[in-house]
């Protein structure tokens, strides 16, 4: 959480910040899901970072490969997620399910106010550190 910007990184937006700036890392555990969205979540990891927008910007780049459309990003107080935009004729369609049955549609990640250690979590896949230079 940003909590004071300098005067430099607010001028440049409510993302930016520097080593000036009055920041305290918070904890977001992600969860993928797939193309049937009843099906059940799995933890995959946690995040430690100072921004959603951090966050958010690490998964774009790192999770989905191949990515040849847009994405739909929602980001709220406590909760964000971000999916693969499916066209409206192939939400229907079962070979979409073929084609995403291996890759998840999109992650949904949670703010963890809790800050348990990720040995706590069972079966979690990894751990990124967001706030190392």
């Amino acid at each position: 959480m940003i909590n004071k910007q300098c005067h430099n990184c607010a001028r440049q937006g409510k993302n930016f910040y520097c080593n000036a700036c009055d920041k305290t890392p918070e904890f977001f555990d992600i969860y993928s899901y797939y193309i049937i969205k009843t099906s059940k979540n799995s933890l995959i990891g946690r995040f430690k970072a100072y921004t959603w927008h951090d966050v958010l910007e690490f998964i774009r780049y790192n999770f989905f490969h191949d990515l040849t459309g847009d994405l739909n990003v929602d980001c709220e107080k406590e909760f964000a997620y971000i999916e693969r935009k499916l066209s409206n004729q192939s939400t229907g369609n079962h070979s979409i399910e073929k084609e995403y049955s291996e890759d998840p549609i999109g992650y949904k990640i949670y703010l963890n106010k809790d800050k348990k250690p990720i040995e706590d979590a069972p079966k979690v896949g990894g751990f990124w550190d967001l706030t190392l230079p």
